[in-house]
């Protein structure tokens, strides 16, 4: 979807080429790719009268999520598909940097435990001391803890959907979206079925009924940031940058916590796999030592 949204972005924004003749450009590529299959398909469906947006959910050579298209949806409705592209670019572009930044943390880790592995079975296996049956339930538990911990480090360093979520509600706010429209729209984003999805999907109907923002986002902690950001723009009314004031905020509070999970990666998985080293030696060793130390 990246290459797709950047090529079309190039096009059809940077160089103000009509979205058919654009997709007709990027479908005309020499080497034919998903991207250029991708926009024949749609450059088909819309010279038979279809919508871009019902074009790119029949797309079949690329998958256009719920979020993708619903942007698309609302830029054709509010007739500013420019501004969609370069927020969906945008957006897209977090996530690549985001899968990127979590693939070169998995790296040192990933070393570390396999040195420790391999360091502690060729050693077994050389001096005959090692118990395989036992060092299985040793590696077993260290892989087990590293999972864990992996995970705990993918969950930080992860897409940061509170904040795409509020910077995506900032935008469609700024576009001239009616608020309960732009708070529905990130629900998807946050995840239907997370808590953070559950946070939009109560202040969508809590807006509706009228409710101010304090009480629709359920602000109950006087001493939130949001709290404050939320009292501020209900007394005020300066709702049209207020989500993305908070997204800015959001972001710079992941950024921060990411810049502590970076610098704490090397030495807990150093502690695990130095601990793991321990007690093999403890285990196997030992007996060994202690007996060479008797003759």
């Amino acid at each position: 979807m990246l290459e797709f949204t950047k090529t079309l972005y190039e096009l059809f924004v940077l160089q103000k080429i009509s979205l058919s003749e654009s997709l007709m450009i990027m479908s005309s590529k020499p080497k034919a790719d998903a991207v250029s299959k991708t926009a024949a398909c749609i450059y088909k469906a819309l010279e038979t009268g279809s919508t871009f947006s019902n074009a790119l959910k029949t797309c079949s050579p690329l998958s256009f999520d719920e979020v993708y298209i619903s942007f698309i949806c609302i830029a054709e409705k509010n007739g500013d598909l420019k501004s969609a592209l370069s927020y969906l670019k945008q957006k897209l572009e977090r996530q690549k940097n985001c899968r990127k930044k979590i693939a070169e943390a998995s790296v040192y880790p990933a070393f570390v435990v396999l040195l420790a592995v391999t360091a502690s079975v060729f050693i077994g296996v050389y001096t005959k001391t090692a118990d395989y049956f036992l060092l299985f339930e040793y590696v077993s538990v260290l892989l087990v803890v590293c999972l864990l911990m992996y995970f705990l480090i993918v969950k930080l360093l992860g897409d940061n959907c509170l904040f795409e979520a509020f910077s995506a509600v900032g935008f469609l706010v700024k576009s001239g979206i009616e608020l309960t429209e732009a708070v529905g729209c990130a629900i998807q984003i946050a995840g239907p079925s997370t808590k953070n999805g559950r946070l939009f999907e109560n202040a969508r109907i809590n807006l509706s009924y009228g409710m101010d923002l304090q009480t629709a986002f359920n602000c109950c902690d006087k001493n939130s940031r949001l709290y404050e950001a939320f009292y501020y723009a209900d007394i005020a009314g300066s709702k049209n940058d207020l989500f993305e004031k908070i997204a800015s905020n959001l972001d710079a509070e992941k950024e921060r916590m990411r810049t502590v999970c970076f610098s704490l990666i090397e030495p807990l998985f150093i502690v695990v796999t130095g601990i793991f080293i321990l007690a093999i030696l403890m285990t196997f060793f030992m007996p060994l030592i202690n007996e060479i130390g008797f003759i």
